[in-house]
Order: structure tokens, then sequence, then C-alpha cells
């Protein structure tokens, strides 16, 4: 009997192990595509004219700040429309006092029908940008449908002077119908978790999105997406859904139709990082739900014959990913039972490779280069780096922050199944001078 109760809680983890490595590969290989870039590297061409819209909710600790630096981008032909989505703050006031720039209009959405989600209010500002290029408004003066971008500045985005520059050259193609800027948290040394953000992003936009970015596999961003009017009117309906994550959604429309999405590298978008650990779930949690809201695109992704082969796997692997720190945790959760003696742990990864210090080097660094890959693209991009002594911590900090996601993750498959689609805003604060 004994022996019996045994062998009933002998675990085999030796596929984890392998999971983990093909994870580790997939990285690596990420990391030797974003280093290669030259030939992607746009030729010069024309400014084409850009609209950027703001969608902005009692955003009055950020959206002055924010409008002023927009008001000064270094870009002749571009105008910024603020939705005002039903407000209840200083928001539409503090906006309505750039429109004397000439560059601001601000559309104002009334409480019936203001706080559905991000995407119903910039669905608002494209239809508002769509009635005043056919009614040849003033404001958008000498601007051609044809050749229009629209851009998506959150209210607590801020831009670099020649950030439309960087953009506009990149649509020189007449295949590209998006492009996505890479996004820093403009408050990462304000804590750990603002910092682990910044090494998110920051990370994953040099790592993954210029990687993607040879493959043709690049997703649109919530923060600094731009995306060709041709491209909007080729879906045949409003451009943003429901979905909790419609920068993912979209961009997923957009390539299954065949038109290109590009990842600029050349310039960033700043926003705010949340401080806190519970607003920081708060926000993963909508993320991680709109991440799965997004699954229905894969059996129509892996027949989209316009977009390559390479393309379509790796969009469906980002896709699937989001249930790789589900088998983080688990590998955490066993790997705690066998030390408690729950269980009897068996593995036979890398058993080929001689024990003692060859197979142990080698699993150290199966575990440890994803972290590594991403810090290095970190220090290489980051407007603030980490000192070098400041790195093996916050390595190791990474990734425990990277089983924060599995709560979210969780959260979210709750939500979903218990039918809670409910969109929850970023709490933003004021920045200091």
């Amino acid at each position: 009997m004994g022996a019996g109760a045994a062998l009933m809680f002998r675990v085999d983890v030796t596929w984890l192990g392998y999971f983990m490595a093909l994870v580790s590969l997939y990285y690596i290989a990420l990391f030797v595509l974003s280093m290669r870039w030259a030939a992607r590297t746009p030729p010069p061409g024309v400014d084409p004219p850009m609209v950027l819209i703001m969608p902005a909710h009692d955003e009055e600790l950020v959206i002055a700040d924010t409008l002023q630096t927009l008001v000064d981008l270094d870009y002749d032909r571009y105008r910024v429309v603020v939705v005002d989505d039903g407000s209840r703050d200083a928001t539409g006031r503090l906006a309505h006092a750039f429109e004397s720039t000439g560059r601001v209009r601000v559309l104002g959405r009334d409480a019936e029908v203001a706080g559905e989600g991000k995407g119903a209010a910039l669905n608002a500002g494209y239809r508002y940008v769509e009635e005043l290029l056919s009614h040849r408004d003033d404001f958008l003066q000498g601007f051609d449908p044809d050749e229009v971008v629209i851009g998506v500045v959150d209210a607590d985005g801020h831009l670099a002077p020649d950030a439309l520059h960087q953009v506009g050259r990149l649509f020189a193609d007449p295949e590209v119908g998006g492009v996505q800027m890479g996004v820093v948290i403009g408050n990462a040394t304000d804590g750990l978790i603002p910092r682990c953000q910044d090494l998110e992003f920051t990370g994953f936009s040099h790592l993954a999105q210029a990687a993607r970015d040879r493959m043709g596999s690049v997703g649109l961003g919530g923060n600094g997406q731009f995306t060709r009017l041709a491209a909007l009117r080729s879906l045949g309906r409003d451009p943003w859904t429901d979905c909790l994550t419609e920068d993912l959604d979209l961009g997923l429309h957009l390539r299954r139709l065949g038109w290109e999405i590009r990842f600029c590298r050349t310039t960033v978008v700043t926003q705010q990082g949340v401080r806190t650990a519970r607003a920081w779930l708060r926000q993963r949690t909508r993320w991680a739900q709109g991440h799965y809201q997004c699954w229905d695109h894969i059996p129509k992704l892996l027949t989209a014959w316009r977009v390559p082969v390479v393309a379509r796997f790796d969009l469906t692997l980002y896709l699937l990913f989001v249930t790789f720190v589900m088998f983080v945790a688990a590998n955490l959760v066993v790997a705690l039972g066998g030390a408690l003696g729950w269980f009897t742990i068996t593995n036979n990864f890398l058993a080929f490779v001689p024990a003692g210090p060859p197979r142990n080097v080698l699993m150290e660094l199966i575990g440890l280069s994803p972290v590594v890959m991403l810090l290095t693209r970190y220090q290489q991009h980051s407007p603030h780096p980490l000192r070098w002594w400041e790195l093996p911590a916050y390595g190791a900090a990474f990734g425990l922050y990277v089983y924060m996601w599995t709560a979210a993750s969780l959260h979210a498959w709750f939500r979903l199944v218990s039918g809670r689609v409910g969109w929850s805003k970023t709490l933003r604060v004021a920045r200091e001078s």
C-alpha cells in the first residue's frame, strides 16, 4: 500500500523542461532577428498628413502636459482631436484651452454614450475625422483622405519632437497599413513595479517587436499606434471593436486583410506606469482578458493566405503565449511540492548530457537566457538604464514579476467564465515638474 501511494504521487516534469527549452530557443531567435534590421530601413518619403486622436476620460491630471508636447511637435501637417468621453472633471476645459493653437479640436461625448471603453471613444474620433474630411473642414485643409494617417496617443502619452517624422517614413511603402512605436515608462524610477513595467515594455519592444518587424507579425499597441486611413476604411466598419484589447484586435484584423504592420524603433512614446500591485493587477487582468478574446482570430489567421506563413505562425504563438505564465507557475508549484515532500519528482530533462556541472550549466543557461536577452535589449535602448551591479537583482525581481501575470491571467479566466466584460480605466497621477 505504501509503495502504491508513492507511485500515485510521482510527478514526471521532463516535458516541462523541454517546453521551457523551446521557449528559450524562441527568445534566442527573436534576439537574433531583433539585431538584424538594416534591410528593413525605410526609404525617405514625404511626410503624410496625420490626425492624432486622444481618448480622454477624467484626465485633468495629465492632459494639459500631454497636449503641450503635442502642439509643439516638429511636423507641419498634423492635427489633434481630443475625444472628451463624458469627463466629470476639468478634462474638457483644459483641452478646449488648446483649441486656440489651431492644432486641436475637442469632441465632447455626452454621459449617455460615454464610458463604454476606449474603442468606442476612438470610433467616435474616427467618425468625426471622416466627417471633417468629407465636408472639407478648414481644420483639415489640404489633407488628402488617400494619404491621411490616424494616430492614437493616450492622455499620458508624450512624443519626441521628431516622432511623427520617424513614423511617417514607414508609410512611404503603400503596403504598410499600420505602425507601432516602442513604449517607455516615464516614471520607471518611482519604484520596483514601475521599473519592472519599463523592463517589460522597452525590452519587449526592442526584442520581440523588432524581431517581428522582420517576420511581418508586429502587433499594434494602445499608445503610439498609427494606421493608414485607407486601411481602416478597408475594414468596412468602425475600426475599433469592444474587445478589451481593441489595439491588438485591430492589428490582427488589418494583418489578416494583407496590410503590413511595422515597428518604428527610432522613436518612442512615453507613458505612465501604475505604481501599486493592485492597480497593476486590475490593468493586466483587462489586458489578459482581451488577449483571450482575440483567440477567435487563430483559425482565421491560419487560413489567411495573404499573410506569410512565418507571420501567421508567430502571431498564433503570440496569442497562445499568454498561457505561458501558467506553465511557469506550474513549474514553481511542482518544485515547491517536491521540496515539501508532497510527491516525488522525476525529471529526465537533458538526460543525454553528463550529470554534474555540464548539465547544471546548460540548465541555467536555458532558464536565464530569456531574462538576459531582455535585459540586454533594455540596456541598449532604455533612456534610464540600470547600473551594471543592479542587473542581477532586477533580473531576479523581473522573474518574480512574471509570476504576477499568473494571477492576472487566472482572474481574466474567471471574468470570462462569469460573463464579465466591463472596461476599467487606468488611473493617472499628476506629473512631477
